[in-house]
């Protein structure tokens, strides 16, 4: 039998790497992207303890030329793609405009390329990651699971009206996609999506401790979630195949603040 074989982008830290150490001690073939090339190379020589069947690929998602060379070098080593995660993302935060207390000027305000950035990275990314794979899956008849990483700030936070907007907008995808795939036959293929809480990665570690302090009063679990309490859930998505069409919420509970309903 043939080994399985996952995709990750965003393979070189955080959930993504997490979600590599998960599925490689699971058995599965690993093809990691990353467009951080140091990063890169430790993060596969991590992996090869764990399986030989790893490879690195440094790649810019947000191009689509540079995404399907990545599948297709893939394809070349491994023979076949099962599962694909694009968790690569990035966060450019800012108030849409800030005013100052006393003139009432505007005197920030989130910029276009911080906007454009994180639209580009977060969706057209994910985008042309799933739909890379999805095409070689579906040419190839390769049953398999394309997952969508949205976060629980989805909802909304004040700040992140980039972010949020991209993530809200991942959230609806398996439902489009599946919807898409049924009516044309393809029911091989699931997409399901995933949207964690505040992990403990490098990303959040580097937030000020007075500011960690004050996000996890608003945590239920009265912690930062653990990345292995993101990748247990994904591996549970990849053995129940009724999971289908939906986004899973792993956020420990969030008491959302300042946000208008």
């Amino acid at each position: 039998m043939q080994t399985p074989g996952i995709i990750i982008s965003g393979g070189a830290s955080g959930i993504g790497f997490a979600a590599a150490e998960k599925f490689a001690s699971m058995g599965f073939s690993i093809t990691l992207l990353d467009f951080d090339a140091e990063a890169l190379t430790k993060a596969e020589k991590k992996i090869a303890q764990l399986t030989p069947n790893v490879l690195a690929v440094q790649c810019d998602v947000t191009q689509e030329q540079a995404v399907s060379d990545a599948m297709d070098q893939s394809i070349e080593r491994f023979g076949q793609i099962n599962a694909v995660l694009p968790s690569a993302g990035i966060i450019r935060d800012a108030f849409f405009v800030k005013v100052d207390r006393d003139s009432r000027k505007v005197r920030q305000r989130m910029s276009h390329s911080q906007f454009a950035d994180v639209v580009n990275v977060n969706l057209n990314g994910t985008f042309n990651t799933l739909q890379q794979a999805a095409v070689r899956m579906i040419e190839n008849s390769w049953a398999g699971l394309l997952y969508v990483v949205s976060s629980i700030n989805q909802m909304g936070q004040l700040g992140q009206l980039n972010y949020c907007s991209t993530k809200h907008a991942l959230a609806l995808w398996p439902k489009i996609l599946v919807g898409e795939f049924h009516q044309q036959g393809i029911d091989n293929i699931r997409v399901v999506g995933v949207s964690p809480g505040y992990v403990n990665t490098p990303i959040l570690q580097a937030i000020k401790p007075q500011i960690q302090q004050a996000i996890v009063k608003d945590i239920a679990l009265g912690r930062f979630l653990e990345t292995d309490e993101i990748t247990s859930t994904l591996w549970h998505i990849w053995e129940n195949q009724a999971i289908n069409a939906t986004t899973i919420e792993v956020s420990g509970g969030i008491v959302q603040k300042g946000v208008c309903k």
